[in-house]
């Protein structure tokens, strides 16, 4: 009988060993908070985008929010276009150094065009690295042309 007593003490405090808080530390978030700015430049279906692409990054922990903004011109070579456009972001950052970053961007005139993007933030040089595709749409919210390409953000 004193062995089951010592068995089942044995359990007990094994069992009251793994209590407590075991969540560990709380993740390190690189505060990129901010607004950034790049160059963004391609060609699509004959047409030359030049324009620059502006973020304003507002965080949460890992949670991105905040706004964007295009500003250039279409070239068909014959025919030169304004393009500009605002809208919102959302999206989420990794832990730690040189974190991964996704975002969604969504136009705030037509609410169903929206674009992914993902990449890194560089922690040394305050720069976002995305990859995605920038889509120009027409009066009628109908995607006409895709920009598919790689945009550098510096802060």
């Amino acid at each position: 009988m004193r062995h089951g007593r010592v068995a089942i003490s044995a359990m007990v405090m094994l069992a009251l060993a793994c209590g407590g808080n075991s969540t560990g530390p709380s993740p390190t978030y690189d505060n990129i908070a901010g607004t950034y700015s790049g160059a963004l430049a391609g060609v699509s279906q004959g047409v030359t985008l030049q324009a620059t692409f502006t973020l304003t990054i507002t965080q949460s922990a890992g949670s991105l929010g905040g706004s964007y903004g295009i500003s250039g011109t279409l070239y068909d070579g014959v025919s030169t276009v304004a393009v500009q456009g605002t809208g919102t972001l959302a999206g989420n950052i990794a832990a730690g150094n040189n974190p991964s970053v996704n975002i969604t961007v969504t136009s705030g005139i037509c609410p169903n065009v929206s674009a992914r993007f993902s990449g890194a933030y560089d922690s040394v040089n305050g720069v976002v690295t995305l990859n995605g595709t920038v889509p120009i749409f027409n009066a009628s919210c109908q995607v006409v042309l895709n920009y598919p390409g790689t945009i550098i953000l510096r802060h």
